[in-house]
């Protein structure tokens, strides 16, 4: 039986011609852009769209996409392809971060920085909290992180645990909980 709740994440085919054919006529407008791609968002629509030239975070697209319910601290992905030569992926628009959100992820990022030094290099968000190195972190980040990690190690990407970009500009909320929209 098809839950009701993955019927409705679900893009249909008729929306996804539609919101390629405004990427081809040009209707979207510039978000943003990090390190590796540009994001625009689809005119009068609830999504938008990811050009990257990090072939590695495409793979995390192409392994999540039509997945919102297996991947669920990950930004829900519609579609993956190519614009031209370049990368793309299609995914929900989430909403921005609270003060008190990016404070907590602020805090949660500079004491794993002082963390990682520490232990001279290599070491993931994870690992930080394995040593118990987050225990004055708010709980709901907490939990977003280990249901990441359960999700990360699901994936079977090398090392994406220690490539993941985790940092307030990567984390936003979507349907009331928080998601990783760049990794």
């Amino acid at each position: 039986m098809i839950r009701l709740k993955k019927l409705l994440l679900e893009i249909s085919q008729s929306d996804l011609s539609r919101i390629q054919e405004k990427i081809r006529n040009k209707q979207f407008r510039f978000v943003g852009q990090g390190d590796n791609g540009r994001v625009y968002e689809i005119d009068s629509e609830d999504k938008v769209f990811k050009i990257t030239s990090d072939s590695q975070e495409y793979e995390v697209a192409e392994v999540i996409v039509g997945r919102e319910s297996e991947f669920s601290t990950f930004i829900a992905v519609h579609y993956v392809g190519k614009l031209g030569s370049d990368l793309m992926f299609i995914m929900s628009k989430a909403s921005e971060l609270s003060g008190n959100d990016k404070a907590e992820i602020n805090k949660f990022t500079e004491n794993f920085k002082k963390y990682s030094y520490d232990q001279g290099g290599e070491v993931s968000i994870f690992e930080y909290i394995d040593a118990d190195g987050a225990r004055d972190t708010d709980a709901e980040l907490i939990n977003f992180l280990r249901a990441l990690q359960t999700e990360i190690g699901k994936m079977g990407i090398e090392d994406l645990d220690l490539d993941l970009d985790f940092k307030t500009d990567n984390v936003m909320r979507w349907q009331g909980r928080l998601v990783l929209v760049d990794w």
